[in-house]
């Protein structure tokens, strides 16, 4: 794991190309606190940067930029390739000598023997840059999940990318996209492939985007390659796909050189991958956890069983409502853009380098893949009031009094985003237009300009997987969770996420996959002999801290009270009275001057 940056462009100098890719690398430090480097090439034409966080292969060969032994190709690489062993065993066969033990080298082999069908081999979370010379090409590629960041601006025939928003600030790119403040108020974050920066966009997951150097073009191309097999209908085949799935998943994310530990929430997806890391570090595995002093958010008995179940060496902090309030203008400041989200994260990951660790595989993606939200269960209901209902009378929810009602409007948005922000969206349209005192038409002409893929599966559950797989997770708690971790130097895995194991659970037929009666069912039905019951059979409380109450003392909660908006002043008191969530406080907080 590590930070990128770079500039390609046949107008600039090379002295001003180091320059600003060393300005672009220096603000993303925290990233990559081990090393840094720099590559300057084709008739300096362009500047590769990064900084280095070590975790395979600690010695100075595994340095970047790196470029491979005839000169041929160069790359500056962020990320994990968890199958590089089995490809590098592959790539030996074809006659490849590597010189170092390295993921980042796979990439160059694999590139020099594959070209761009390389790309949907690697499974991983990555972002990189790679200039192939013989082509005079640049590419830019991102993971098949977006685990990883990779921003990129094209402007005056010139190519910037980096692996964070603020290493654009750091060069003068501070321009704000017009509307970030309406995107952020509806949904809690600013949804890919804007940024909160003009001209300054998000890769597409699962895509690459090929820069002709000579020309000064480019083209972005999708490397997914859809799998077809026949659905799984039988509930222990099923159940043992997942379990053996998930090990070899997980025994893939404990790859490292450097130590290596489990965020321990106490809830179902992050036991069951401790349970599964234990399989392979014994009593030598590391878990974290965070408790609280409020019994309504405190999970420590579940993470006590978990630890005794385990004998794991666990470290734990309890995060009180001073020490929160005294670290949070930190908090909010390492935040790369705005978000309503990524404070547990920010903490954990605190404790963690704390620890020593370098890197910490996490529960994240259990909920999508296996219906383990709210959302799972309402899209019925959501699907059906679209389909009985004219776009006149949707729009007409958001007069109604009751405030919870009033998100149903954002059913008559022409895309699949409106099911997404029926579901989780902050303020509705009227209430955004009254915040930010612009006119309600001009927030529905914003949020219908927005364009999402018109995928609709008969069945609801898969629906509502894809939703919160490709706008939730992917624009929030990915987003979130590599900014604020790496703020630490900490990388966070998500062996949930693994290729391998999102192809298993693809196979399985919905019906299986999609347990009516309990939340989660199948995933908890394939490790129920190794899982407490004290864990899985309970309420969900999910990783939340106890910010309803914690933020009503804090100087956001004052800056609002005595705003000269009338709007803002009404739902910071609603937010007192514990009628407004805390989240739509926070996204209030970065959107009021």
């Amino acid at each position: 794991m590590c930070r990128i940056a770079g500039q390609v462009s046949l107008n600039t100098s090379a002295n001003e190309k180091r320059q600003l890719v060393d300005r672009m690398c220096a603000s993303m430090q925290h990233g990559g606190p081990d090393g840094k480097g720099q590559f300057l090439g084709d008739k300096n034409s362009i500047c590769f940067g990064h900084r280095r966080l070590t975790l395979i292969d600690l010695s100075t060969d595994a340095n970047q930029p790196m470029t491979n032994a005839t000169g041929a190709y160069t790359i500056t690489f962020n990320g994990e390739i968890y199958n590089y062993r089995e490809l590098k065993v592959e790539l030996q066969n074809l006659g490849y000598p590597f010189k170092t033990q390295s993921d980042t080298e796979v990439i160059l082999a694999a590139y020099e023997v594959w070209g761009t069908q390389a790309f949907h081999r690697f499974n991983g979370m990555f972002a990189f840059a790679l200039f192939d010379r013989s082509l005079n090409k640049v590419f830019l590629v991102r993971d098949q999940s977006g685990m990883k960041p990779l921003y990129y601006q094209i402007k005056n025939k010139e190519l910037l990318f980096a692996s964070e928003i603020r290493a654009f600030r750091a060069i003068g790119i501070n321009q704000n996209h017009p509307d970030w403040k309406i995107w952020l108020l509806a949904f809690g974050f600013i949804p890919e492939p804007m940024t909160i920066l003009n001209q300054v966009l998000m890769l597409p997951k699962g895509s690459f985007l090929e820069w002709d150097v000579a020309a000064e073009t480019c083209e972005i191309k999708t490397y997914l390659q859809p799998k077809a097999s026949t659905l799984i209908t039988n509930l222990e085949e099923a159940k043992q796909l997942i379990c053996e799935k998930l090990h070899e998943a997980i025994n893939r994310h404990l790859i490292a050189d450097a130590p290596i530990g489990v965020f321990l929430s106490g809830g179902i997806d992050s036991s069951i991958v401790a349970l599964e890391a234990s399989k392979f570090k014994g009593t030598d595995l590391y878990t974290l956890s965070l408790t609280f002093d409020d019994a309504d958010f405190d999970e420590s008995k579940f993470q006590q069983i978990m630890v005794k179940k385990l004998g794991s060496k666990h470290s734990s902090k309890q995060i009180t409502e001073q020490a929160f309030l005294e670290q949070s203008n930190e908090i909010f400041k390492a935040m790369d853009q705005p978000s309503a989200d990524g404070i547990n994260t920010w903490l954990v990951a605190k404790l963690a380098k704390k620890q020593s660790l370098k890197a910490v595989l996490s529960g994240l993606g259990g909920d999508e893949l296996f219906g383990g939200y709210p959302s799972f269960k309402r899209i019925r209901l959501f699907k059906k009031l679209r389909q009985l209902l004219p776009k006149a009378a949707l729009k007409l929810f958001q007069y109604l009094p009751k405030a919870a009602y009033q998100k149903l409007t954002y059913l008559s948005l022409r895309s699949q985003l409106g099911y997404y922000l029926a579901l989780r969206g902050y303020f509705a349209p009227k209430q955004i237009a009254a915040i930010l005192n612009i006119p309600v038409k001009e927030v529905w002409e914003k949020l219908d300009q927005l364009e999402f893929p018109d995928f609709n599966p008969e069945n609801p559950d898969m629906f509502a997987s894809y939703l919160e797989q490709n706008i939730y997770m992917k624009n929030q708690l990915l987003r979130d969770a590599d900014a604020m971790s790496m703020q630490h130097g900490i990388e966070i895995r998500m062996p949930f996420l693994d290729q391998e194991f999102l192809t298993a659970v693809n196979r399985i037929h919905p019906k299986l996959r999609f347990d009516k009666k309990l939340l989660k069912g199948l995933l908890i039905k394939s490790y129920q002999d190794l899982l407490p019951e004290e864990i899985w059979n309970r309420q969900k409380m999910g990783f939340s801290f106890p910010l309803q109450k914690w933020l009503k003392g804090s100087a956001l909660t004052e800056k609002l009270k005595c705003n000269s908006n009338a709007s803002v002043v009404s739902f910071t008191q609603g937010f007192l009275e514990d009628e407004v969530h805390w989240s739509k406080l926070v996204v209030m907080g970065f959107v009021v001057e």
